[in-house]
């Protein structure tokens, strides 16, 4: 598999984060991408942007074959709002590294594999990351804190 170079904002982000996150190109249907990649359908996620009236947007990370949890007053944003918010198309947007900082959620039944794929931001492109990483580079206020400095 031909490993890529995330988007600028993307690894940016992980490069300050000290990631050793892979990305690799896999041109391959939605069907037999788990097949591709040598993983279970549950292994690969998927990030959705979460909006609400009165509360800041919010992203949730679930397996592909699973909706996100949504709370009283929320809903998914649509394809034209996550890439107006996010500057990413809604299939290939990643639960980090986006212009803005935002909380995260994280489906707990993801966290049980030794490695997840994500998306990367770029067309076929996907980040192989362990759920350890996952929770660390999406920890809403450890980066808070970070960026604040």
């Amino acid at each position: 598999m031909k490993i890529l170079t995330p988007p600028p904002g993307l690894l940016e982000f992980l490069e300050r984060a000290g990631s050793n996150a892979k990305i690799y190109e896999v041109k391959s249907t939605s069907e037999h991408l788990g097949f591709s990649l040598g993983c279970r359908e549950e292994e690969l996620l998927t990030t959705s942007l979460i909006l609400h009236a009165e509360k800041a947007p919010r992203l949730s990370v679930h397996s592909r074959n699973h909706k996100p949890e949504l709370l009283s007053g929320e809903r998914l944003a649509n394809s034209v709002q996550i890439y107006l918010l996010t500057g990413y198309s809604a299939e290939w947007m990643p639960p980090f590294g986006l212009p803005h900082l935002l909380e995260t959620a994280i489906d707990p039944r993801c966290l049980k594999s030794p490695c997840l794929y994500v998306p990367a931001g770029i067309l076929n492109g996907w980040m192989a990351i362990t759920p350890e990483e996952l929770t660390s580079l999406t920890d809403f206020k450890y980066w808070r804190r970070v960026f604040a400095a």
